[in-house]
C-alpha cells in the first residue's frame, strides 16, 4: 500500500487551523534551511508524508511557543531523528509584567566596514530577490555597498521571513519607523536650553525609550 502523500498546498491547508500564518513560502524556507525534506516526483513536484507535516508542525510550535531560532530548532531535530531527547525547554513566553525597556543605543555602528550585495545577502540569510523586494519597499537603501547597520537591518528582514513575512509585505514597517522619526526629530529639535552634549544624548535615548515602549504596547494590545 502506497504512503499517503500530500502536496505543498494540502500541507498548509492542514496545519492552517493551528498556524494562521503558515504559507507555501515558510514551508519551502524550512526546506531551504534543511529542517525538512519532502520527496520529490519525477516532475519535480513536493511530496509530504504525515511525518514531513509534524515535523513541520514540531518547527511552527517552537517557533511560536518558545520563541526558539530555527539553528536551535535543527539541533532538537537532529536529537529526535537520532533517538535522543532534546534539551528541555525553558518557557521563554514574554510576561504580563515585562522588564522594562532599555534605553537604546542610537549610536551609528557604522565603522567604515562595507559589503557588496553578496556579502550583504550572505551574511544576514537574505535572497538576492529578497534583497530586491527590500529596496522596492524602501527598507534597504539600492546602493553599491552596504553598512553594518544596513546588515543588521537584512537580519531582522531575514528574521522575519523565518517567521513567515515577505519581505515585500514590510511597507507598512517602513512608514511606521518613518513617522516615528518624525515623531522624534520633533520633540528632539526644540531648543536645547543650554544643555551639554551628554545631557542632550539622555534626553535622546529617553524619548526614544519612550517611543519604543509605546509602540511595543500598542503591539501586544493588538496582538
Amino acid at each position: 500500500m502506497s504512503r499517503q502523500l500530500y502536496g505543498i498546498g494540502e500541507t498548509v491547508s492542514s496545519l492552517r487551523a493551528d498556524f494562521p500564518d503558515v504559507s507555501v513560502s515558510k514551508i519551502r524556507f524550512l526546506e531551504a534551511e534543511g529542517l525538512v525534506e519532502p520527496l520529490r516526483t519525477p516532475s519535480g513536484y513536493r511530496k509530504f508524508t504525515p511525518a514531513h507535516v509534524e515535523r513541520i508542525r514540531y518547527v511552527l510550535t517552537m517557533q511560536r511557543d518558545h520563541y526558539l531560532p530555527l539553528r536551535v530548532i535543527a539541533e532538537h531535530l537532529d536529537a529526535l531523528d537520532r533517538g535522543l531527547t532534546p534539551p528541555e525547554l525553558v518557557d521563554s513566553t514574554p510576561s504580563a509584567a515585562a522588564t522594562p525597556i532599555a534605553e537604546p543605543d542610537l549610536s551609528s555602528r557604522d565603522t567604515g566596514v562595507r559589503l557588496l550585495a553578496e556579502e550583504l545577502c550572505r551574511e544576514s540569510g537574505l535572497t538576492r530577490e529578497e534583497l530586491a523586494d527590500a529596496i522596492t519597499v524602501g527598507v534597504l537603501p539600492g546602493a553599491d555597498v552596504y553598512s553594518l547597520d544596513d546588515l543588521e537591518t537584512a537580519k531582522g528582514l531575514a528574521a522575519l521571513v523565518g517567521c513567515g513575512v515577505p519581505v515585500r509585505n514590510t511597507r507598512p514597517m517602513v512608514l511606521a519607523v518613518n513617522r516615528e522619526i518624525d515623531l522624534y526629530s520633533t520633540a528632539l529639535g526644540k531648543a536645547r536650553r543650554g544643555e551639554t552634549d551628554e545631557q542632550y544624548q539622555a534626553r535622546a535615548s529617553s524619548l526614544a525609550a519612550a517611543i519604543i515602549r509605546v509602540h511595543v504596547a500598542l503591539l501586544r494590545s493588538g496582538l
